[in-house]
C-alpha cells in the first residue's frame, strides 16, 4: 500500500511537471503571434506610416544576434546545468520589454524595445526546449513534446480571442501590455517548478564570461560543437531540419500572401482560416507525439515529410473554397507535427549533458532556413511574376525542390 502511494504521487509530480513545462509554449504565443506577426508591424507601417524597411531591419538585428549566440548559450548551459537559469532571465527581458511597447510613442523606441523583447523571446525558446529532458519519462518524450505543441497552439487561439477586441477598441499599440502580461502568467509555472537536474558542482556561470577566460571558453565550446555536428546522426538530421525548414518558415510567412493572391480570402477570412487551422494543428501534435513514441522517430519525420509533400501539391492545384478548407486542416496537422517530432528526434539522438548546445544549434539551423526559404520564395516570385496567379502556384510546387534533399538526409540519419 505504502508502495502504491509512492508510486501514485511520483506519477502525479511528472505529469504536473509536463503540465507546467507545456504551458511555457502557450505562454509565448502571445508574444509570437500578437507582437511579432500581428500588431506590432502594423503599429509601424500602417498608425506610424514607417516604412517596412525598418521593422524588417529590427526584427532582421534581433534574430541574427540570436541566431549568432545560441550555439555559445546553449554550450554554457551545459557546462554549467543552468538551463532554467537562462529560460528565466530572457524570458523576464522579453516580458519586460514587451509591456514598455505598449507606451513607446516614437517609432525609434518601438523599434528598439521589440528587439530587445523579440531577443529575449527567441533566446527563451532554446532552454525551455533543453528542459524537455528533464520532464519527459525516456520513452514518451514525442508525446510530451506534442502536449507542449499542442498547448501553444491553443495558446495562439487563445492570444487572438483575447488581444482582438482591445485593438479593435483602442488600437494597435494596446495589445503590447496585456500580451506581455499573457507571456509572464502563462510562463510562471515552467519557470516555477521545472528545475534542472542536480549536479554535482557545476562550475560557476560567471567565470566563463570573464575577460581572461572568454575567448579560451569560446574555442572549447565552438570546438566541442564542431565535434558534436560531426558525430553520427545529428549532421545529417541538422541538414535534414534545415530543407524541411526552409518550406515551413516559407508556409508560415507567406502563405496569408498566397491564400490572398490565389483563392481571394479577405483579412476576417484569414484570421478564421488560421483559427480552423490551428485546432487541426493541435490534433496533428498530439497524435504525432504519441505516434513516434511507437513507430520511431526517423520513421514518422519522413511521414511528416510525405504530408508536406501532398500539402504542396494539394495548395498549388486546388481550386475553389472548398479546396482550401480541406487543405488549411491538413497544413494545420502537418505543422504541428513536424515541430513535435523534430523536437523529439533530436533530443533521442545526443547525449542528454550536450541537449543545450544541440538546441542552439537547431535554433541557428531555423532562423538561417527563415533567410534562406525567404530569398528562395522571393526570388521565385520576381521571376514568376509576368504569370500572375499561375505564377504562385508554380512557386508552392518549386518548394519539392527543397524537401526532396530533406528525404536523403533524414534516411541517412
Amino acid at each position: 500500500m505504502r508502495e502504491s502511494l509512492i508510486f501514485a504521487k511520483k506519477i502525479a509530480r511528472e505529469r504536473l511537471l509536463i503540465l507546467a513545462w507545456a504551458f511555457y509554449d502557450l505562454a509565448n504565443q502571445s508574444f509570437a503571434l500578437n507582437v511579432v506577426s500581428l500588431y506590432f508591424v502594423r503599429w509601424v507601417t500602417i498608425e506610424k506610416q514607417t516604412p517596412e524597411l525598418y521593422y524588417s531591419v529590427s526584427f532582421g538585428i534581433s534574430m541574427f544576434l540570436v541566431a549568432f549566440l545560441a550555439p555559445f548559450l546553449g554550450a554554457i548551459s551545459d557546462l554549467t546545468n543552468r538551463h532554467r537559469l537562462f529560460l528565466v532571465s530572457f524570458t523576464f527581458l522579453s516580458v519586460i520589454f514587451t509591456i514598455l511597447l505598449g507606451w513607446a510613442r516614437s517609432v525609434f523606441l518601438g523599434l528598439l524595445f521589440f528587439a530587445i523583447a523579440n531577443f529575449g523571446c527567441q533566446a527563451a525558446i532554446i532552454f525551455y526546449n533543453s528542459l524537455l529532458v528533464n520532464i519527459a519519462p525516456q520513452d514518451k518524450v514525442g508525446l510530451v513534446s506534442g502536449i507542449g505543441k499542442m498547448f501553444g497552439y491553443c495558446g495562439a487561439i487563445l492570444a487572438l480571442l483575447v488581444i482582438r477586441p482591445l485593438v479593435i477598441k483602442e488600437g494597435y499599440q494596446a495589445a503590447f501590455v496585456p500580451s506581455g502580461l499573457l507571456f509572464f502568467i502563462f510562463a510562471l509555472p515552467c519557470m516555477l517548478f521545472v528545475r534542472d537536474k542536480k549536479s554535482s558542482q557545476p562550475p560557476d556561470i560567471l567565470t566563463f564570461f570573464r575577460k581572461d577566460k572568454l575567448l579560451f571558453t569560446s574555442r572549447q565550446i565552438f570546438g566541442s560543437a564542431f565535434r558534436l555536428v560531426k558525430s553520427a546522426g545529428l549532421s545529417d538530421f541538422l541538414k535534414a531540419t534545415f530543407f524541411c525548414l526552409c518550406v515551413v518558415n516559407i508556409i508560415i510567412i507567406f502563405m496569408s500572401v498566397y491564400v490572398t493572391r490565389v483563392f481571394g480570402l479577405d483579412e476576417n477570412q484569414i484570421v478564421n482560416l488560421i483559427i480552423f487551422s490551428t485546432i487541426f494543428a493541435i490534433i496533428g501534435s498530439v497524435f504525432s507525439g504519441y505516434l513516434s513514441d511507437h513507430i520511431g522517430y526517423k520513421r514518422s519525420l519522413i511521414i511528416v515529410l510525405l504530408l508536406w509533400v501532398i500539402c504542396l501539391f494539394s495548395g498549388a492545384l486546388a481550386r475553389g473554397m472548398l479546396s482550401y478548407c480541406v487543405i488549411g486542416p491538413l497544413v494545420g496537422v502537418t505543422l504541428g507535427s513536424t515541430w513535435v517530432v523534430s523536437r523529439a528526434l533530436a533530443v533521442h539522438i545526443v547525449p542528454a549533458q550536450k541537449i543545450g548546445q544541440v538546441f542552439g544549434l537547431f535554433s541557428f539551423i531555423g532562423y538561417l532556413s527563415a533567410i534562406t526559404g525567404a530569398l528562395f520564395w522571393g526570388g521565385l516570385l520576381w521571376f514568376l511574376s509576368p504569370l500572375g496567379e499561375l505564377g504562385y502556384r508554380i512557386a508552392l510546387l518549386s518548394l519539392l525542390l527543397l524537401l526532396l534533399p530533406a528525404f536523403v538526409y533524414v534516411r541517412r540519419i
